[in-house]
């Protein structure tokens, strides 16, 4: 497993933090990347984004579980999925007009028919268990994002879907 200390100021939107939005790009399967909560950056990848607000710029304004669900019966398939949703309440109040993920754990039972064959799930948050190997996932890569004073760290998973 390949293991990565950043320093980067913490931002409102996540990808705003440059080491941050490279890291990730890097860690991008080529083919078609789903954004779940994009937000306002874009990545520099083929990505498809998803935010419920219609103020971002997505292809999609419908909420995650919705939106993971349409695409399980229609059979899409993805390279790699970002999973960024706002992940503690006080950040979802102070940042996200109160817009908080609740299905979170849905939407991970979900997205292994949604990945094609070696597809990789990032998940960002203060944690890092990520899609777990109950979920038959295994680690690749694991990220710190020290945002420095009283701000907790952020924590990026890279894993692979295993058959």
């Amino acid at each position: 497993m390949i293991m990565t200390y950043l320093r980067q100021p913490p931002k409102r939107y996540t990808f705003e933090q440059p080491k941050l939005k490279a890291w990730v790009e890097h860690w991008c399967n080529d083919g078609l990347t789903l954004n779940l909560f994009a937000g306002k950056v874009e990545l520099n990848v083929d990505e498809v984004r998803v935010d419920v607000d219609c103020e971002m710029p997505a292809d999609y304004h419908m909420d995650a579980y919705e939106f993971v669900e349409r695409d399980v019966k229609l059979r899409v398939k993805y390279n790699t999925v970002v999973l960024d949703p706002p992940y503690n309440i006080r950040k979802a109040i102070e940042k996200y007009e109160g817009r908080w993920i609740g299905k979170l754990t849905k939407i991970k039972n979900l997205l292994p028919d949604l990945l094609e064959y070696n597809g990789r799930v990032i998940t960002l948050g203060y944690d890092t268990v990520g899609m777990s190997a109950s979920r038959g996932f295994e680690k690749l890569a694991v990220c710190v994002i020290c945002h420095s004073g009283d701000h907790n760290d952020t924590l990026a998973v890279v894993e692979r879907k295993v058959e």
